[in-house]
This record gives structure tokens, C-alpha cells and sequence, in this order.
């Protein structure tokens, strides 16, 4: 056998992905990534009609995509994405956990029982039941697949002001060592990407005050934060042939500010 013989495909063709949160941000570049590698992409988000918009523009690119709406914080909206989507396509072989949502930075002292009850309950409640409900149907199909969970650079380093978030972030990352112990025997790799600062809606109040955008960016040793492609190629690479005996792994995307 030669080397070229050796070289892992990045084509996704026959595969399903659903991603969470997909309408906008990382999620939507995730899906139209895995849908360019050849991989059927279900828009899963919060409003039907920003899933539906989402897809349609993956469609008009060529590519096969379809938007369904989901509550991840309800274990039973779940089971019913996981329902539509094999009715859709037959199979479902990835799973991205991108949906996520954050408060404003305060204080834990300021932090009220509902913000806490908001995040946890998307961040960390809808990754651990999308999850359950999609390596079920993984196992009953019997060959496997795979799972990657957005962690945060927030859930392994310490900064202040982000305790929710951060929390969540945190049991996502530990989750994802559990998931991937227990589900290995099953042909199920379970991963997770910790990006840093991405430049997405999520972090365009904090850098909008200059000297917040100059103390975060001296943080970053490249200098510059991370752009969604950045986090999209990672995620391609735990979804192909090329990460086959990689599980239980959180890969920072960070630009060296964890280093």
C-alpha cells in the first residue's frame, strides 16, 4: 500500500449532518461547509422560517439542505428533529452542538435565577439531550458517526464576568469525554472545539469599546480573532475519515491565547 492510498477523504457524500443553531454565525458556516464536502445538512434553529431562509441559501449554492425548526432545551423537540430528519434523509451521521446562548458579562452576584435557568438550559440541558436522542438513533442504525460539541475558551480558562456561560462551557467539555467513553464501543466519536474570540454578533458589544477590543486582542498572540472558516475547517476535519481515532479530544481555536 502507498502513501497516497493513505490519504484521509474529506468527502462527506451519503453522510447526514444536523447542526444546531445553524440560521447565522459558526452554525450557518459549519452547515455550508459539511453541505460543499458532500453531506446532506439539516438547518436545525429556534424559528422555522430563519431555518427554512438559511437552507434555502445552502440550495442555491447547489448543495442539499433543509431547515427544521427546534427547541434544543426541550428534550421532546429534539426527539422530533431527530424524527423529521431521518424521514427527510433516511440517516442521520453527525451531529454539530452549536446552538448556544450568553447573557451580558456581570458580576456573579448580579447574575438572576432566570439568566442562569436561559443558558443552562440551551448550552448545557439542549447539548446533553440532542445529543442522547441523536447517538440513540446512531446506535440503532449500527455504523456509527460522529458528535462535536461547541465548548468555549470561556469553560477552560477563568475570566470574570461570564459564570453562566462559562459553567455551561465548562460541562459541555467535561460531557464530551464522558460521551465519548461511553459511546465508543457504539463507532460514535464525541469531540468538542473551545474557539476563543470569533468575530460573530456574539461578541460585538464587548469589542466595541475600543480599549476592550485593544485588551482582548493583545491577548490573542496572532493578533486577531478568529473568523467562523476558522472554526468551520476544525469541525470538517472531526466529521471525516481523517479523525478516525481521535474521541474524547476539545481542540482550542484560539489563536494561541491559550498556549
Amino acid at each position: 500500500m502507498g502513501f497516497k492510498e493513505n490519504v484521509p477523504s474529506y468527502d462527506l457524500s451519503g453522510k447526514v449532518a444536523i447542526v444546531t443553531g445553524a440560521a447565522k454565525g459558526i452554525g450557518f458556516e459549519v452547515a455550508g461547509v459539511l453541505a460543499a464536502s458532500g453531506a446532506k445538512v439539516v438547518i436545525a434553529d429556534l424559528k422555522q422560517d430563519q431555518s427554512d431562509e438559511a437552507a434555502q441559501k445552502i440550495k442555491d449554492e447547489g448543495f442539499e439542505a433543509v431547515g427544521i425548526a427546534v427547541d434544543v432545551s426541550s428534550r421532546k423537540s429534539a426527539l422530533d428533529l431527530v424524527q423529521k430528519s431521518v424521514e427527510k434523509y433516511g440517516r442521520i451521521d453527525i451531529l454539530i452542538n452549536n446552538a448556544g446562548v450568553t447573557i451580558d458579562e456581570k458580576p456573579i452576584f448580579e447574575v438572576t435565577e432566570d439568566e442562569w435557568d436561559f443558558v443552562q438550559n440551551v448550552d448545557l440541558k439542549g447539548f446533553y439531550f440532542t445529543s442522547q436522542v441523536v447517538a440513540k438513533q446512531m446506535m440503532e442504525q449500527g455504523y456509527g458517526g460522529r458528535i462535536v460539541n461547541l465548548a468555549s475558551a470561556a469553560g477552560i480558562m477563568t475570566p470574570k464576568y461570564v459564570s453562566v456561560y462559562g459553567a455551561a462551557k465548562t460541562a459541555v467539555k467535561h460531557l464530551t469525554g464522558i460521551m465519548a467513553k461511553e459511546w465508543a464501543r457504539y463507532k460514535i466519536n464525541v469531540n468538542a472545539v473551545a474557539p476563543g474570540y470569533v468575530n460573530t454578533d456574539m461578541i460585538k458589544n464587548m469589542v466595541a469599546n475600543e480599549k476592550n477590543a485593544n485588551v482582548v486582542l493583545k491577548s490573542i498572540p496572532m493578533r486577531r480573532y478568529a473568523e467562523v472558516k476558522d472554526v468551520a475547517g476544525v469541525i470538517l476535519f472531526l466529521t471525516t475519515e481523517a479523525s478516525d481515532y481521535l474521541t474524547g479530544c476539545v481542540i482550542p481555536i484560539d489563536g494561541g491565547m491559550m498556549a
